[in-house]
């Protein structure tokens, strides 16, 4: 059974071997992407139909120590997502139609904190993660 969306993920070209260990079972010709628009310091790529948002490579990804950014569209039994990843430490966040985190307001008015948190936490990780590509750039 699967339930697929459309899936962004970026992450430093150096660490393209780890990559492709890491998720060697999403190779096909030798890549795991549809599209790629990096350059020779990013990985910027696409893929199409991304098994349950990738949910266990993500995963997976984060326990082999890589830094990553990740957004993904709705599938049939989840809403869009992004995740952050800097050097291991992952942090997930709901996220709007366009990639940004958002935090669900219940109807008592509260917002969880918890939720606010973590979508601070992972702009804090995106910061970081386009800080040190711009330092590996320059």
């Amino acid at each position: 059974m699967s339930d697929t969306c459309y899936l962004h993920i970026t992450f430093p070209r150096k660490d393209l071997p780890k990559f492709n260990e890491v998720l060697k079972d999403e190779l096909y010709d030798g890549v795991f992407w549809d599209e790629e628009m990096g350059d020779e310091h990013q990985v910027d790529a696409i893929i199409y139909e991304a098994n349950y948002g990738w949910y266990d490579q993500v995963q997976a990804l984060a326990r082999a120590g890589l830094t990553f950014s990740v957004s993904h569209g709705a599938g049939a039994e989840y809403g869009p997502c992004v995740y952050a990843c800097y050097k291991g430490e992952l942090v997930m966040c709901s996220a709007d139609w366009d990639g940004n985190p958002v935090i669900a307001i219940p109807r008592s008015g509260g917002v969880p904190i918890d939720d606010y948190l973590h979508c601070k936490r992972y702009w804090e990780l995106v910061s970081r993660i386009e800080a040190e590509t711009k330092r590996k750039a320059a």
